[in-house]
């Protein structure tokens, strides 16, 4: 194929599953269920006579279709990409892919357009869906065409940005939560950015408006004044120059960063063997034990010394079988539930977590900044969930991704094979991965935390509504992870588990959101509309389970999927009349039911679920 083998692979097999098709039409039937969930927010049962009420309904539904592929858009593609390079890293067949006669910038290229294929493919799915509005009026042929090319050119960027982290670090989890963190900070960055440089323009467009793809939107769908440039263009532009800055840099940079310091892992271990010997021999060989004597000097008859290999020509570092021993010395020792201690006690993620840490403090302290210097959120009600729910949700997604990663990245490198074969208990495995997610995204727990417990010293918010919040937080962070290793369990396949994993947790915070925002929309009158919200939750219903239960399905997780979109209605209700004691009551009931139907059957079923023994076995 003349786009090369990369993206030739990858449109011959990505059509295959059943679940492509699926999938394109779940988001359309998605698109039509809140096309006519709006309808009735906004008019309801009414007969409409009036042209100007079809154009104002035709403006409102392509706002809200607009920023939500936006938004599905700057979180999925970024993903793609990340994911279909760390994946290959953990499997350690990236090296193998250096290895051919393929250039750089076909590997690369070919990479980026194989993970944005089904993203593009969903963009095109809804593009139809799209036109519709032209028909119901309120929006124009050049506004449409603006706005789908600004959310591709998005697309396109994030996937370029996802690209060369996933290139750069050699950790799933690594790559994913920088890859989600940059783009947190890239769109804060330009409005800090905005707000410094008021008068700076690109291409005749204010620095935010141009850079900034929920700004640039806003300007299209309304339009203040005519200008000589029109934004969406200017940001489409920046857009491909930006994303064509990220692939030369993933070009240039990728024989550097792979395998470099990365990969192989054995080359390195070679290294630092080979090291050690040299060292020893200087030493005059420190003297080995007595037990290993003989082992040792069978293997020093049996290991020929490092040569060229005839057939590559390469110098393929070999481990020295030496006389290399240590002195007897101190070790550590492993607590009773050794999962457990390895995810506390080693660097079982990655040895540099700092650049993650210190992108999300940066985050952290930006949302602070936002709180205190932004004179609009004075008197405002709602000002301290406009900081809390952004960083809530930006928390729990990093969970998740540590949760799905922390099973997945062990089977990619066959560990996980290792682990099935000793005595560790379901129970140890389980809890021990549950409670080394948490540990290791402490941060991301700990900040929404203290964030809450300063609003209420400062009386932002009530101790009542601050005690609320720091429990259902925590109990978030429990489901949050308990789903990542429910996802990592369930799928085999690495890219899946992380797919269904991110996707559900943020299809269900943008669900939510979405949800309280037509309430809103329809001022609260959602009586003569509840039939258009139960068909809604119940889409979502139908979606859950299709996430959490559609390989090992069980009467907990239908009745989880069945109910956590109607009782998550209710408690948006009860806060939005100001009842809070209703809200935290059935969100703990929701949250913790659901956790359990996928903790309970982990243990139960564990070895089942991951191939160690069958029902037939017992």
């Amino acid at each position: 194929m003349f786009a090369g083998p990369i993206i030739a692979r990858e449109v011959l097999t990505a059509p295959r599953p059943l679940r492509f098709f699926l999938m394109r039409a779940a988001y359309a039937g998605m698109l039509f269920i809140l096309m006519w969930t709006a309808w009735q927010s906004l008019i309801g049962w009414q007969d409409v006579r009036d042209v100007g009420i079809m154009s104002r309904f035709g403006k409102v539904l392509y706002q809200i279709f607009a920023f939500v592929e936006l938004t599905l858009m700057l979180f999925f593609a970024p993903i793609a990409a990340a994911t279909a390079v760390a994946h290959e890293k953990d499997r350690r067949t990236f090296v193998l892919l250096l290895m051919t006669d393929l250039r750089d910038v076909e590997i690369v290229l070919g990479k980026l357009a194989a993970s944005l294929l089904l993203v593009a493919t969903m963009l095109a799915t809804s593009a139809p869906i799209f036109f519709i509005s032209l028909l119901i009026g309120g929006i124009s042929a050049i506004q449409m065409g603006e706005v789908l090319s600004v959310t591709a050119s998005a697309g396109l960027v994030g996937g370029s940005l996802g690209l060369l982290v996933a290139l750069w670090r050699d950790r799933t989890f690594q790559s994913l939560a920088l890859t989600v963190m940059v783009v947190v900070l890239t769109m804060a960055g330009v409005e800090v950015l905005g707000s410094l440089l008021p008068s700076l323009k690109i291409l005749g467009i204010p620095l935010p408006v141009a850079l900034n793809p929920y700004r640039t939107m806003t300007a299209i769908l309304e339009p203040v004044s005519e200008t000589a440039v029109r934004p969406g263009p200017a940001f489409v532009v920046v857009a491909i120059l930006a994303a064509a800055a990220l692939n030369v840099v993933s070009i240039a940079r990728l024989r550097v960063w792979n395998p470099g310091r990365n990969e192989p892992r054995e080359q390195r271990e070679g290294q630092v063997v080979g090291e050690a010997a040299e060292t020893l021999v200087e030493l005059d060989e420190l003297p080995a034990q007595p037990v290993l004597a003989s082992s040792v000097a069978r293997s020093e008859e049996l290991s020929p010394p490092d040569t060229e290999l005839a057939t590559t020509g390469l110098h393929v570092p070999r481990r020295s079988h030496r006389r290399i021993s240590r002195a007897p010395g101190a070790y550590r020792k492993p607590w009773n539930n050794p999962i457990l201690w390895r995810e506390l006690m080693t660097r079982a993620y990655g040895a540099k977590p700092l650049v993650i840490k210190l992108a999300y403090g940066v985050i952290f302290f930006l949302l602070i900044a936002f709180f205190y210097a932004n004179p609009n959120l004075e008197g405002d009600p709602w000002r301290a969930a406009k900081v809390l729910i952004p960083l809530g949700i930006l928390s729990l997604i990093l969970i998740n991704a540590q949760g799905v990663t922390s099973l997945t990245s062990e089977r990619d490198s066959g560990a996980l094979d290792l682990l099935l074969v000793t005595e560790l208990s379901p129970k140890e495995f389980i809890y021990g991965k549950l409670y080394g997610v948490l540990y290791n995204t402490k941060e991301m727990v700990l900040a929404p935390i203290l964030l809450t417990i300063w609003f209420a010293f400062s009386g932002v918010i009530t101790t009542e509504v601050a005690i609320y919040i720091v429990i259902d937080f925590l109990l978030l962070c429990h489901f949050s992870a308990m789903l990542g290793l429910h996802a990592a369990i369930t799928y085999t396949n690495s890219r899946a588990a992380v797919a269904n994993s991110l996707g559900t947790i943020f299809f269900l915070m943008v669900g939510i959101l979405v949800c309280a925002f037509l309430i809103i929309l329809s001022d609260r009158e959602f009586g003569r509309q509840l039939l258009s919200f139960m068909i809604f939750i119940g889409a979502g219903s139908v979606a859950l389970f299709a996430s959490l239960g559609s390989r090992n399905p069980s009467q907990a997780i239908a009745l989880v999927a069945l109910l956590t979109p109607f009782w998550c209605f209710y408690c948006i209700i009860c806060l939005l009349n100001g009842d809070v004691m209703a809200s935290f009551l059935f969100s703990v009931g929701i949250y913790g039911f659901a956790l359990l139907a996928m903790l309970v059957p982990a243990v139960s079923d564990f070895d089942i679920a991951l191939g160690r023994t069958s029902a037939i076995q017992g």
